[in-house]
């Protein structure tokens, strides 16, 4: 985590201060950081306000904004998937913001990557070997198993 300048931002979003005795970085946190967006306050540089892509999520702590680190924001986002036609962009009481933080999709969009498995079809009979049951065009079932 750290401190923020809020002089050269504007606040997006307003999330809840962060009231509890241990510092949200603490790894004792991470119960009280789980799928709790609500901690989570947005800011735009002053320059950019427009533009949701520029977007910082912070947390209020002891008077000051500080930035999130990407344990932190696993810890809050868990619950987000990148499922087919995710938009990283939310309007929240009519207010554009990013649904997760940039550096939080770009290491879910890594990690999604590594365990993507090729769509493969066999050459012989055109099934799809990923099929539960690919059955050839004949009506049996097709001994051709990707190792």
């Amino acid at each position: 985590m750290k401190a923020i300048n809020s002089d050269l931002y504007s606040v997006v979003l307003k999330g809840q201060v962060w009231n509890h005795s241990i510092a949200p970085c603490a790894r004792g946190a991470v119960c009280l950081l789980a799928n709790n967006e609500s901690v989570v306050t947005w800011l735009s540089p002053k320059d950019h306000v427009g533009d949701c892509t520029s977007h910082i999520p912070v947390i209020l702590f002891k008077d000051k904004y500080w930035t999130l680190s990407l344990r932190m924001s696993k810890c809050i986002y868990r619950h987000i998937r990148l499922r087919k036609g995710f938009h990283n962009i939310q309007n929240v009481h009519g207010v554009e913001t990013l649904r997760i933080p940039q550096l939080l999709l770009n290491e879910k969009k890594r990690t999604q990557a590594r365990f993507e498995v090729p769509l493969i079809h066999c050459t012989v009979c055109a099934c799809v070997p990923c099929d539960p049951a690919p059955v050839h065009y004949m009506g049996t079932p097709c001994s051709i198993r990707l190792v």
